[in-house]
């Protein structure tokens, strides 16, 4: 039986989103970029979930667990800015420009603000492509 857990390893903060991608099987980094909208969309209400959880969850266990499903990053080939959109392209395994189109129309739908901070965080925490 899979349980939900902290992730030791896969953290930024609590590892809330380390052991839910582990749980879920897709990789964290999309679980944080998504959080982060979340919080300015639910204005905090995502972050005080976070935080019982951070409180209720066990940590997991103390052997490294391979992920041993796809990982985003950065595309260092598809990039108009810092290679998110190509990323998620690559990712999904669809044409970037598409997801280039959803971001522009989420920015006019969130007045900018909570997709421009979720692109600029979401620049630092995804790790740019090995290849």
């Amino acid at each position: 039986m899979k349980r939900l857990y902290r992730d030791r390893f896969d953290q930024k903060i609590a590892g809330i989103f380390g052991g839910l991608g582990q749980y879920l099987q897709i990789d964290s980094t999309l679980l944080r970029i998504i959080g982060i909208i979340l919080l300015f969309i639910t204005a905090g209400g995502i972050g005080l979930a976070y935080l019982v959880l951070w409180y209720l969850l066990p940590l997991g266990p103390r052997s490294y667990i391979q992920a041993n499903y796809k990982r985003l990053y950065r595309s260092r080939r598809d990039r108009k800015i810092s290679g998110i959109c190509g990323g998620l392209g690559e990712y999904f395994r669809i044409d970037s420009n598409i997801i280039r189109f959803v971001v522009v129309i989420a920015l006019f739908a969130t007045a900018v603000f909570p997709v421009c901070i979720a692109y600029i965080i979401g620049t630092f925490i995804i790790k740019e492509s090995p290849t």
